[in-house]
């Protein structure tokens, strides 16, 4: 009897799991038909003022790049705003010797301060927009790269007058080694599930290395630091932006898609993961929270039924319904973004099974509320209930 009723339960869920899923991958083909029915025109001017947005501490090894993808934009006629956020190294005098060459499109600012009761970056970035001029802001990192024709792309969106919020696919070098290409793997599936959210009109989450917002929307809730702390502001921004009205779209085109480095090390990786996950774990949003739970929990006890199936062969259907949703994301992340396919699909399976355990082992530091640490300190996730 207490068998079947697992059985059952176990069904139950697991069925649940999967109808969650393929609801998420009606959100991301949503975002690429919308897309593919928009239609551009080229343009050697932007409709709108913009500004380019870069906050960075001590990465003076991962500007030049960036810098050199900013220069080769297929427009021009957009302002840069460069703040470095109490840096180190030698990242203060690259952006300097950067604005010196491009003049006054060029701003850079500095921040030496250390505001309490805020995210790590919430605070420069509400600097950074105070000092732009543009309509629409669009928000990169340090470690990242854009392609050509990133700035000229992204703005049409607003076209739309309701559209408040855009942000962008990502993606990371094919390396060697299966940390690294794991990455690869691991940031465009998780940024598959932003995409789905969005798409379904829920959204709850985004990467802020690839993000675009009208200046009018942050004044509008306050700017970053009314959003309370947290260590995902790009994720709040959002959620807050969609709570005020204004449309969260995401661009699904591949000349908008920002390159970024993979983490160095595991314990790096790991605490990446945490800030994530805390940010989501926690959000204010209790719809966000709740799905982002229901989601994250399945994945741990799923793995944990893996030697407990052992003995009830039926607690098998609960790795099974997580391998089957997880990688049908992936497996959609990869053919709508991946250059290398064959390589991408080949690894598919051995790859989603280690996101499934990494993930679990993740979400559980984050319930544990075990702090990340981020540019030298440990931060607390933000706790909403």
């Amino acid at each position: 009897m207490i068998q079947e009723i697992l059985l059952y339960i176990s069904a139950a869920f697991a069925g649940m799991i999967v109808i969650v899923h393929l609801a998420c991958l009606i959100g991301v083909l949503r975002n690429r038909l919308a897309d593919a029915l928009r239609k551009t025109a080229a343009s050697s001017r932007l409709p709108f003022t913009v500004t380019v947005i870069v906050v960075a501490k001590d990465e003076e090894e991962n500007l030049p790049p960036l810098f050199a993808s900013l220069e080769s934009q297929s427009v021009q006629d957009f302002q840069i705003v460069l703040v470095s956020d109490r840096s180190q190294d030698g990242t203060l005098d690259l952006m300097k010797a950067f604005a010196r060459k491009h003049g006054e499109r060029v701003k850079v600012l500095e921040s030496t301060e250390t505001v309490e009761n805020l995210g790590p970056k919430q605070f420069v970035l509400d600097i950074a927009t105070a000092a732009a001029r543009g309509e629409i802001l669009i928000f990169t990192d340090a470690d990242c790269t854009v392609p050509r024709q990133w700035v000229e792309k992204l703005q049409p969106y607003f076209e739309d007058p309701q559209v408040g919020v855009v942000f962008g696919q990502i993606s990371l070098k094919k390396e060697k080694g299966f940390f690294r290409n794991f990455q690869a793997f691991d940031q465009p599936l998780i940024h598959q599930y932003n995409s789905a959210t969005a798409g379904l009109g829920m959204p709850g989450s985004c990467f802020g290395n690839n993000l675009v917002a009208r200046k009018a929307v942050i004044q509008q809730i306050g700017g970053f630091r009314n959003l309370g702390y947290t260590l995902t502001e790009d994720a709040a921004l959002a959620t807050a932006a969609a709570k005020s009205g204004w449309k969260v779209r995401v661009s699904t085109r591949t000349d908008t898609m920002i390159e970024t480095v993979a983490q160095e090390h595991w314990q790096d990786l790991v605490n990446q993961h945490l800030r994530w996950n805390g940010g989501a774990f926690y959000h204010e949003d209790f719809a966000t929270r709740f799905a982002y739970r229901f989601i994250t929990l399945y994945l741990i006890v799923s793995v944990l039924a893996v030697p407990a199936a052992v003995f009830l062969p039926f607690l098998f259907v609960l790795p099974a319904a997580s391998l089957i949703s997880v990688g049908l994301m992936a497996f959609i992340a990869g053919v709508l973004y991946r250059p290398d396919k064959s390589w991408y699909l080949l690894r598919l399976v051995p790859y989603t099974c280690f996101f499934l355990v990494f993930y679990a082992f993740a979400t559980l530091l984050s319930i544990f509320q075990v702090p990340p640490r981020w540019k030298g300190k440990r931060w607390q996730p933000a706790h909403h209930e």
